[in-house]
């Protein structure tokens, strides 16, 4: 067990989730008469852990919204603004944390748009 090391495609390490993508997509291509392709199943887990993150992140941003905004009130602008930016702050950093690829920028910006539309 000292031995075995985790997987690693493009230098990262693999969850468990990714690695199942990994093989499902390796299973599809040859169910489907293809060769399984690393570079095309690198960027289908990347996007696939990019969604789960954005959902997960948004999931945070909603729940510190409605616990702090149920938590007391009237509130001023500024009050608003700031409970809004934390929120907003920990989700992204917890996005930050889950994403991966290339296409991670892609996806903070559609986190982005998501929580402004939400609350303005």
């Amino acid at each position: 067990m000292q031995r075995v090391r985790p997987k690693k495609i493009n230098g990262k390490n693999l969850t468990g989730a990714m690695f199942w993508n990994l093989l499902t997509s390796y299973v599809e291509a040859i169910n489907k008469g293809a060769i399984p392709s690393i570079e095309s199943s690198w960027a289908y887990i990347c996007k696939n852990e990019c969604n789960k993150a954005v959902d997960d992140a948004y999931e945070i941003f909603e729940r510190i919204m409605y616990e702090e905004l149920n938590a007391g009130g009237p509130f001023y602008d500024n009050q608003l603004k700031e409970i809004y930016s934390q929120a907003k702050k920990l989700a992204n950093s917890h996005f930050l944390k889950v994403a991966v690829g290339d296409v991670k920028a892609e996806y903070e910006e559609m986190l982005m748009k998501k929580m402004k539309n939400k609350f303005t």
